[in-house]
């Protein structure tokens, strides 16, 4: 089949672009790069989608992995909704101007990172937590159009032993280079890069060619703080998982600032793992 990847040379594009080409699909690209992308575009810019989208012709499945996943000191929430969101409008836009709409199935790469919003209990607003608002209002826009198929892809971290930095996250206390080890250890649910792309081509290949589908894509199993600190050169500070709660606690008394350190450090010192959707 044809097939329509946004972000096809970045990080997890990069990988998946290649793995579905040898198995005999044709594989075009949008994206920035001149020479690595089929039509070249700002995904941000609305109308050079939609010449982009026209440039490549029909084709039977969007693949959208373009976002931005990473790198966000100094962004705001209007900065994510940007990259994240809009870009998603953008393409769905383009889809309906050439009346693609109804014909594609759609496979798009959002994160587990939407359950900090999902969940009740964690009371946090769309300002507190840009990067899962933009992942999560792209889900809904993409929700309410007629396509052949959805599936939305819910990522937990993509890392291989040369891409470590959201594994780091869970390694080294928040804004330094000091590794430690918890005890007792929270745990982890990780997605390999083999992992992330083979989730791709199923949902791609898969026999079911309509409704809506949402899946949480990890490792099969969560992964231990400690074993994650071997990971990294050097030794690790062995600190009670409860210290942080107790710090926590107390920061989360000292106005805006210290709320969101606490929040910063419960995140560090709580068990990732995630449930099922719709749950």
């Amino acid at each position: 089949m044809k097939i329509l990847v946004t972000g096809g040379s970045g990080y997890l594009g990069s990988a998946a672009t290649p793995t579905l080409r040898a198995r005999g699909h044709e594989v075009v690209t949008i994206g920035r790069r001149p020479g690595m992308d089929t039509a070249v575009c700002d995904l941000t810019d609305g109308d050079a989608v939609g010449r982009a989208v026209r440039a490549v012709g029909d084709f039977d499945t969007v693949v959208h992995l373009a976002a931005r996943a990473h790198n966000f000191r100094g962004l705001t929430l209007n900065d994510c909704l940007r990259a994240n969101t809009t870009t998603t409008g953008n393409l769905i836009a383009a889809l309906r101007a050439e009346d693609h709409a109804t014909a594609v199935r759609f496979v798009h790469a959002s994160s587990v990172a939407v359950y900090d919003l999902l969940d009740p209990a964690g009371g946090l607003s769309a300002e507190q937590a840009p990067y899962a608002a933009s992942k999560l209002r792209a889900e809904q826009l993409l929700a309410v159009e007629p396509f052949r198929g959805l599936s939305i892809l819910r990522f937990a971290p993509i890392y291989d032993r040369t891409h470590l930095q959201d594994v780091a996250k869970r390694v080294f206390l928040p804004g330094t280079q000091l590794k430690l080890r918890l005890c007792p250890p929270p745990v982890h649910s990780l997605c390999a890069i083999e992992c992330a792309v083979q989730a791709i081509v199923a949902a791609v290949e898969s026999a079911a060619v309509s409704g809506h589908q949402i899946a949480n894509i990890t490792d099969p199993q969560p992964i231990s703080q400690n074993e994650l600190a071997s990971w990294f050169p050097g030794p690790a500070l062995p600190v009670p998982t409860t210290l942080f709660s107790v710090v926590a606690s107390g920061l989360s008394q000292c106005g805006a600032t210290g709320r969101k350190a606490a929040r910063m450090l419960q995140k560090f010192a709580n068990s990732g793992t995630y449930p099922l959707p719709g749950r």
